[in-house]
């Protein structure tokens, strides 16, 4: 347990530090605080000694992680970015996953700023010529009403890319005169890791908007801004360049975004504002996932997937065909490519055990020689009979063998469907059927 956050980081009535490492441009120094016999914590106390000329910060990404910047006793220099941790924590590990996150925070910048994105630097240069931080780290949005609502609007320009759509359009009326960039998932629910990054690139949410059929969207306003007397004197080329720019580099952006989150997570920590700990936030995630208006309700569902959908890479196709038409059906059905966004930036062991082992009512399994030696399919397999094992005898996994292979754990008793004496179609009709007995 951590100690009491109005506690100092250095001092106590016996203090010591007790070991350090150095690790690609950081130093982290591990000190032991006692107050009283039983009453013990630990502290880190890191001191960056590598900067750049241009853009993010090793500083910064101390300043995403939730390290805070003080006076420090331990460090070489007279400050460092200090936290509390546990006993056991590996500051090697530690280390690293701090330059990790660095490097993908770099990355996420550099996509972004072409899109015409701001990722915030909270910490910047002070710290490495003696002044104070970088400045907040959220981005503060000026407001121009909701983004849509104008006397003029003007539809200018679309685009999209593997996971969204783009609309530009142009509003003017009263005080508000600019562009609109509006930012739409072809899949929809976003996971909450994907909304907390568009809370801090400063993206808003909107129920209803006209770019995309009154289905809601994200938007960001940029203000026109003139600079002379031309009409080209201003920031118009700024503005259609950056939404050229987000069919390409958007997405990327953001991947690099959550992977600094995902690398967060493995040592505890996060960079964005979560509402909740990563394993109630997947729970969050799924729950939101099975919401489908066209869906026929069911009432006392245990379940939030009707059937989980496991299978190779080799059996991709006949397993999303399956899929298809199992949802087309009215049934909620979890199949990896239907939830790309979902996935980003996740934690797969976690999701996954969580998906095939408490969030599904059936699990369908394609059983094939490539599915048994897969590594990705083995660990779906053994929460799968984890959760089989569970159910004493009720049954959950549903085998449906694309070609003959023997899996193990899996009883030569289980009833079978196989592709060679049934088509995909049939094989759904059945399925169907069963989940409506």
């Amino acid at each position: 347990m951590y100690p009491n956050a109005s506690r100092d980081m250095h001092s106590s009535l016996k203090t010591e530090p007790v070991d350090s490492v150095q690790v690609q441009g950081l130093k982290l120094v591990r000190a032991r605080l006692q107050w009283a016999k039983d009453d013990v914590a630990f502290s880190v106390h890191v001191s960056p000694n590598q900067w750049s000329t241009s853009g993010m910060q090793l500083t910064d990404a101390l300043g995403y992680l939730g390290f805070q910047r003080q006076g420090c006793a331990f460090a070489d220099t007279h400050e460092a970015y200090c936290d509390w941790i546990e006993e056991g924590t590996d500051l090697g590990k530690l280390g690293a996953a701090i330059t990790a996150v660095h490097g993908q925070l770099r990355e996420a910048q550099q996509r972004l700023q072409s899109c015409g994105l701001h990722l915030p630097q909270p910490e910047g240069y002070g710290y490495f010529f003696g002044k104070t931080s970088g400045g907040a780290q959220r981005v503060q949005r000026a407001m121009f009403g909701d983004g849509h609502s104008s006397p003029k609007t003007e539809f200018m320009n679309s685009s999209e890319d593997d996971a969204f759509q783009f609309a530009f359009t142009w509003i003017e009326g009263g005080l508000n005169k600019g562009w609109t960039t509006h930012y739409r998932p072809k899949r929809s629910p976003f996971s909450t890791e994907v909304q907390a990054a568009f809370e801090v690139l400063g993206l808003v949410p909107f129920n209803s908007c006209p770019s995309f059929d009154f289905e809601p969207c994200y938007w960001m306003f940029r203000p026109f801004e003139s600079r002379g007397d031309s009409p080209w004197d201003s920031n118009a080329e700024f503005a259609h360049s950056a939404f050229g720019s987000l069919a390409q580099s958007f997405s990327p952006g953001i991947q690099h975004l959550l992977g600094a989150q995902a690398t967060a997570e493995s040592i505890g920590r996060s960079i964005f504002r979560m509402p909740a700990a990563p394993g109630a936030r997947a729970e969050r995630d799924i729950e939101r996932a099975t919401i489908r208006p066209a869906a026929p309700k069911q009432p006392n569902k245990e379940y939030e997937f009707d059937i989980a959908v496991s299978f190779a890479g080799t059996e991709r196709q006949i397993a999303e065909e399956f899929a298809k038409r199992v949802q087309d059906a009215g049934f909620s059905v979890f199949c990896d490519s239907f939830y790309p966004e979902m996935l980003w930036g996740k934690n797969l062991v976690e999701f996954f055990d969580e998906i095939y082992r408490k969030r599904a009512r059936y699990c369908v399994m394609f059983i094939s020689p490539e599915y048994r030696e897969r590594m990705w399919t083995q660990h779906e397999r053994r929460s799968a009979q984890a959760r089989a094992l569970e159910e004493r005898g009720n049954e959950y996994i549903l085998p449906i063998v694309a070609k003959p292979a023997d899996l193990p754990g899996m009883q030569p008793t289980v009833g079978y469907l196989s592709l060679s004496e049934y088509p995909v179609s049939k094989v759904a009709e059945i399925t169907i059927k069963k989940l409506r007995a």
